[in-house]
């Protein structure tokens, strides 16, 4: 699969989450829950935000993930390569995802859990 491919695939995967909006940049588009972004898409990377104590670990596993250059510390970069599959990197968004959803405040959760059920 082409890089070009596995990045719109991407976003149809994180744009089918609960409460999600993007914002375009000069350099990409930032996938934001509420407020907060946890995944970006530049033109040759993708950058995801995860958990200190799994950053680690899937970046020893994975030659193509690294820290973060754009978005910042708590972020992995992933560069594209036959040898990564996409499951890996749709596990990684949802992980992202999921650690921000948390970290919002319950009445925030409650809202989006209303919004989209109610």
């Amino acid at each position: 699969m082409k890089t070009s491919e596995i990045m719109q695939k991407l976003e149809d995967y994180i744009l089918s989450f609960k409460g999600i909006h993007i914002e375009e940049t000069a350099g990409g588009k930032v996938f934001y829950l509420v407020s907060k972004p946890f995944a970006a898409i530049f033109s040759e990377t993708i950058e995801i935000k995860a958990k200190n104590d799994y950053n680690e670990t899937i970046r020893f596993l994975h030659d193509e993930i690294n820290e973060a250059k754009v978005m910042g510390e708590g972020w992995n970069e992933i560069r594209y390569s036959e040898n990564l599959p996409f499951e890996v990197i749709s596990d990684m968004a949802d992980r992202g995802y999921r650690m921000t959803y948390a970290s919002l405040p319950k009445k925030v959760q409650r809202e989006i859990e209303e919004y989209f059920h109610g």
